[in-house]
Order: C-alpha cells, then structure tokens, then sequence
C-alpha cells in the first residue's frame, strides 16, 4: 500500500529583509522565464516610491521609518523538498526576481553616499570570495554578477528572453526611478523597502 503524503500549509506575512536575507531557492521549472515587461516594472517602482513618500519628510529620523505606512507586495508560494529541505519558487517568480534588480540598484545608487544601508545579503550570499545568488539559476549568474558589479550587462546574442528582459528591466527602473529619492532620503527608502513592504509567504511542504 503506497503511503500517502500530506501537505502542510503555512502563511505568513513577511518582510523583504526576512524573505531574501542568506535564503537559497531555486526556481521550479515552470517559473523560470522571467516575462515582466516596462509597464509592469514602472508600476511597481511608481507604486512603492509613492507610498514610501506619504510618509517620509526630510525632518524625519531613520528610526521613525518603523511607523510609515506599509506596501502589500502580494504573495510568494514556495515548496520544500521533504528530501532536501530546500525551498523552491513555485508561484511569485516574476516579483522575486523584480525586487533582486530594485535591490541591485539600490545598492548602486548608494554606492556614494556616507550613509549606506546593508543590503547586499538580500541579493547573494558569499563563501570563499564566491558570490552565489539567493535565485540558484545558472542560466541568470552571470547577467546578475555584473548587474551586481557595474550596473550593466551586454546581451549576447544567445541570451534568452529571460535575460533580455532583465537588463531591460533594469534599466527602467533606473530610468524611472524618482531623483529626489536618490540623495538624502535614500537610506529612508532603502529601510522601508527592506522592512515596511510586506509579502505574503505562504510555504507548501510535504510530510
């Protein structure tokens, strides 16, 4: 008699920074191709940068940031191996993948600045001076890596849609993003991303 598996679901609303913050996943076979296109990245910046703004004021400490107005993200499905434990992407590829490209730009944009916010364990995690990122697809390391390093990356001829779409993306959001929160509010917004846009997590594991 073949032994039945049971399911067990989890949701829970979640951070930015306790989603991404030293996690690995991979990404299931049928979430791979990364589809967004310029409208829905533009919306998503215009969306955050927006709510974000309803409540910063230049007088502000960064410590008040813990009392501005939240941004509901959407949700994240997961899967746990009950073999490996290790978590896969199963539904919410395309906003995962949008958040790791804001994140690359934001660390950019504060590349200058005396006031940097810690970030970059969000986006990869690092062992022997070897950069691994958070999304382990080998198809995506190397457009990421220098996205990561430079700020841009040239498409070769062989590239898929994927990363095609990447770069595109970046580079919208680079467009797009508002100038006056790339000076001294940038610090506010790069803390409010990290702990004020919340995602529903919701993890399918079997038993």
């Amino acid at each position: 008699m073949s032994q039945q598996l049971k399911n067990k679901i989890e949701a829970t609303d979640t951070s930015i920074n306790k989603l991404l913050k030293e996690q690995k996943f991979t990404i299931d076979y049928f979430q791979r191709e990364y589809r967004w296109q310029e409208k829905h990245i533009k919306l998503l910046v215009e969306d955050l940068t927006t709510t974000f703004l309803k409540s910063y004021s230049a007088e502000h400490k960064r410590p008040e940031v813990a009392n501005y107005q939240s941004y509901y993200l959407g949700p994240v499905v997961f899967s746990i191996s009950p073999e490996t434990g290790k978590k896969s992407i199963i539904d919410g590829q395309q906003r995962i993948t949008s958040i790791t490209l804001l994140l690359i730009y934001l660390n950019h944009l504060q590349s200058a600045s005396k006031q940097k916010v810690s970030i970059g364990e969000l986006i990869f995690s690092e062992k022997y001076d070897e950069k691994s990122f958070n999304m382990s697809d080998e198809m995506r390391e190397p457009c990421l890596k220098a996205l990561f390093e430079t700020g841009e990356y040239i498409v070769k001829d062989d590239d898929d849609e994927t990363i095609k779409n990447m770069v595109a993306r970046y580079e919208d959001i680079d467009e797009c993003f508002p100038e006056e929160l790339t000076q001294q509010a940038l610090p506010f917004f790069i803390d409010w991303f990290k702990e004020n846009v919340v995602i529903v997590e919701i993890t399918l594991s079997r038993r």
